[in-house]
């Protein structure tokens, strides 16, 4: 077993210093978040229950060491195998992902237009232009390669970078959508292709999807806020497991208890604000732990929506096998997978009359995770499709009666995608693989995503929305009923969308960050990203 690095525990000062901020989790959302307030004077002290990660740590490591989650099998029956994280590490899922950054589509906002009315609101809190200054500067802080036109957006990004090579596989990829009347992009990245904010241009010799960048060519959430942060006075613990959020009174709150995940030590960390972004199935439990005499059931949960309207995103993939004419590389056996994982991406189905709902999703190029040698005159092509699935009241993270090492109860991940989502993934398998029979591929076959089991895609637990009986928190990610307890994970999210959400979900938690500044410490944040030198003041001193 990969032995894990949490780096020192908090001394007696820490639990007695009243910091500004708490973050608790320290992934995509947490990361930004600490950033922004740390940039801009503020007292931040992050909580994180996983470990630093070092170069030759892998994804299967941290997922091993990772707790699991009860989900209900196809049989009916439940098994504790389901995945309630990203990854959980500094930096979350960040570190490890492929660097997938699209922006949500103007139809995600409002999905109601296609899919009518269900039992959760379906329309974001946000507008598309609230959002657009917030998108730009995560681009330039991540360094986002990419470019050509994207059907589905009104108005192409303008990105800091070119986009990465093109892949012999994308490059056929993107022929065969053509020659059936699609407009195949270079799908975004948060991969340097040039040298960029002191970060060098990718290398290309590692898979992405499943490595931490050596290099610092990935825009993950350690290299761009939070080791910028931290050189600049943030604090951050690693192996601190928040159990409890502690109310100071019947408005606000005023702390966490935290345990040391290999001590087993208690440790309490105040602040004046809480900022929750541990993500949509951790904090939804967290919020669920957190009980007293005046929330019996949970903070933010008068209304039983705590943990409800859970979504995983839909997917799949599909692959194909072709004899490439002319050989795709010179004599000789080649490698297939080390460097970025796509350089391909389709949003034509992304909307369609005549898919299931109205909504078809997102198909992209999916390198393989590992190498794979194939002869000079092979290819195996490899497509991965997502499709956003409606939110449920029935879908929902919950507390079971087991317990944990620390005594703490279980996580209940109860999932079960609509018929109508099942129809929207199988659609856009079909439009796949009949984009790999143009490529001229022999053979196609499909490989499960396991979406059903807990996904890197984790939504809707925490809504943000006006009315406390449908939602959790408002739209600037407060907790209805308490005014210093914010959510600024995916859990916000009312609706998933059918691409990647890491770029939406830093959109969000940056925006509700500088609302934060503006209300409570009546601050102007600064619309810019500096790797280098954050503003500190001496009022949180």
């Amino acid at each position: 077993m990969t032995r894990l690095r949490y780096g020192p525990e908090p001394t007696a000062e820490d639990s007695t210093r009243v910091a500004d901020v708490c973050v608790i989790g320290s992934g995509a959302s947490g990361a930004i978040t600490a950033w922004a307030l740390q940039r801009a004077g503020l007292d931040v002290v992050v909580v994180e229950q996983g470990p630093f990660v070092d170069p030759w740590v892998s994804y299967d490591d941290i997922e091993t060491n990772a707790e699991t989650a009860w989900i209900r099998q196809d049989s009916g029956l439940w098994e504790k195998t389901g995945n309630p994280w990203s990854t959980c590490n500094v930096g979350g899922g960040t570190v490890f992902f492929g660097g997938a950054a699209f922006r949500h589509r103007p139809v995600d906002f409002d999905s109601e237009t296609r899919l009518g009315h269900g039992d959760l609101p379906l329309r974001w809190p946000w507008t598309v232009a609230e959002i657009e200054p917030y998108y730009a500067l995560v681009e330039s802080a991540l360094g986002i390669a990419g470019g050509g036109h994207d059907p589905s957006l009104p108005s192409d990004p303008v990105y800091p970078m070119p986009p990465v090579e093109t892949t012999a596989e994308g490059a056929v990829i993107s022929a065969a959508a053509r020659s059936l009347g699609l407009h195949p992009f270079p799908t975004p990245l948060a991969i340097t292709t040039t040298a960029y904010q002191g970060r060098p241009p990718c290398g290309g010799e590692r898979p992405c999807i499943s490595n931490q960048c050596d290099r610092g060519a990935k825009g993950d959430a350690v290299t761009v806020f939070l080791d910028p942060a931290r050189k600049a006075g943030l604090r951050l613990f690693a192996g601190l497991k928040a159990v409890r959020i502690r109310r100071r009174d019947a408005t606000t709150v005023d702390g966490v208890e935290c345990i040391r995940m290999d001590s087993g030590n208690r440790h309490v960390l105040r602040a004046r604000h809480v900022v929750v972004a541990g993500n949509a199935v951790q904090s939804a439990a967290l919020l669920l732990r957190s009980t007293d005499k005046q929330s019996p059931h949970g903070l933010g949960n008068d209304h039983d929506m705590v943990g409800r309207g859970l979504c995983f995103k839909m997917s799949g993939y599909v692959l194909g096998y072709r004899r490439a004419d002319p050989p795709a590389t010179p004599p000789d056996y080649r490698p297939a997978g080390p460097g970025p994982f796509s350089s391909a991406a389709i949003t034509d189905y992304y909307t369609a009359d005549d898919a299931p709902g109205g909504f078809g999703g997102l198909i992209i190029e999916s390198g393989p995770e590992q190498a794979v040698r194939m002869r000079p005159d092979e290819q195996i092509l490899r497509l991965e499709c997502l499709v956003p699935d409606q939110p449920s009241l029935d879908n929902r993270v919950s507390l079971g009666r087991g317990v944990d090492q620390f005594g703490l109860p279980d996580v209940v991940m109860d999932y079960s995608p609509h018929p109508r989502d099942h129809a929207r993934l199988e659609y856009l398998q079909r439009r796949a693989e009949g984009i790999l029979r143009a490529a001229g591929c022999e053979l196609t076959w499909r490989e499960s995503s396991y979406f059903w089991m807990g996904s890197t895609h984790l939504h809707g637990t925490c809504r943000a929305g006006t009315d406390p009986r449908t939602s959790v928190t408002d739209p600037d990610g407060r907790v209805h009923g308490l005014t210093n307890l914010m959510v600024v994970d995916g859990g916000v999210m009312p609706y998933p969308g059918g691409v990647n959400p890491t770029l939406t979900i830093q959109a969000l938690a940056l925006r509700m960050a500088h609302r934060l500044l503006r209300r409570e410490f009546g601050i102007e944040p600064d619309l810019s990203y500096s790797p280098v030198g954050t503003e500190r003041n001496e009022r949180s001193q």
